[in-house]
């Protein structure tokens, strides 16, 4: 939480993991192919039985990215390889993309992933609300600075009760790291119902956005007059796995106990 040493360290060692892997595959040609051909080899995930297979590791994988509470688990790169295959599948029955973007059966299967990655997501914070109630039990006999900092953003999340799903589903719809939201929310033993059903639609809508990746990465490509390759879309998925790493820092190191203790002031000196 906020200037913990120990939180800079771990997010420290992350970003130097990412652009050490960035570095290597740009640089050293043996590593880029082991790369490219370990990718290549994951595209058969998604062809025909395989495809079973596909929507446990999409719930699987958005199950442990949601569950997982202080430390991010890259499900989007996850989801993007999933839903390249399948785009890749199509490709290599001599489908152009506008003739795939036209294809039910195409839609079909992204649409299974993105559903069953979202419903493993919303599944997955029940973890962090069960922590949020365990945890109101313990600060209440003990004076930790990391949970009265989560309380602090409980408060300000709960402040107006009728805007909390919306909040739930913002965090869901964005790379927004949901524990942190969760487990305040437990904290404050807000009914579970009412964060589940907005947790669930919005990461529905997030999952598909990534199972999308591949697509918008052909058709953005397209409209600049570029093809696409192992080496762009490798690098896109890092480059977005530094984005959501980068937003969950700043969330679990900002002060906001302190922040809604200030506002708390201010609104009670304007009414004095």
């Amino acid at each position: 939480m906020p200037h913990n040493k120990r939180l800079n360290l771990v997010f420290l060692i992350i970003y130097i993991a990412v652009f050490l892997y960035i570095m290597l595959f740009l640089l050293v040609p043996p590593f880029q192919d082991f790369i490219i051909d370990m990718r290549t080899s994951l595209s058969t995930i998604t062809e025909g039985g395989n495809y079973f297979w596909a929507l446990l590791i999409s719930f699987g994988i958005c199950f442990l990215g949601s569950a997982s509470i202080g430390f991010p688990v890259p499900f989007p790169v996850v989801l993007f390889t999933l839903s390249n295959s399948v785009y890749i599948k199509y490709e290599n029955l001599g489908l152009v993309v506008e003739q795939i973007i036209m294809s039910g059966n195409f839609w079909f299967e992204i649409l299974g992933l993105a559903i069953i990655g979202g419903l493993g997501a919303a599944c997955g914070e029940l973890t962090g609300y069960v922590l949020g109630w365990g945890a109101k039990k313990i600060e209440e006999t003990r004076d930790l600075e990391s949970l009265k900092n989560l309380n602090g953003f409980s408060r300000l999340i709960l402040k107006n009760e009728s805007r909390t799903p919306f909040y739930v589903f913002l965090f869901a719809l964005t790379p927004l790291p949901d524990d942190i939201l969760f487990i305040p929310i437990g904290m404050r033993k807000y009914p579970l119902w009412k964060t589940l059903i907005p947790a669930w639609l919005g990461k529905n809508v997030t999952t598909l956005l990534y199972c999308c990746w591949p697509l918008f990465l052909e058709a953005g490509l397209i409209a600049t007059g570029l093809e696409s390759n192992d080496t762009s879309t490798i690098i896109t998925e890092a480059v977005i796995l530094l984005f959501t790493i980068t937003v969950m820092y700043f969330i679990f190191s900002f002060n906001w106990d302190r922040y809604a203790t200030n506002l708390e002031k201010k609104r009670q000196a304007r009414k004095e």
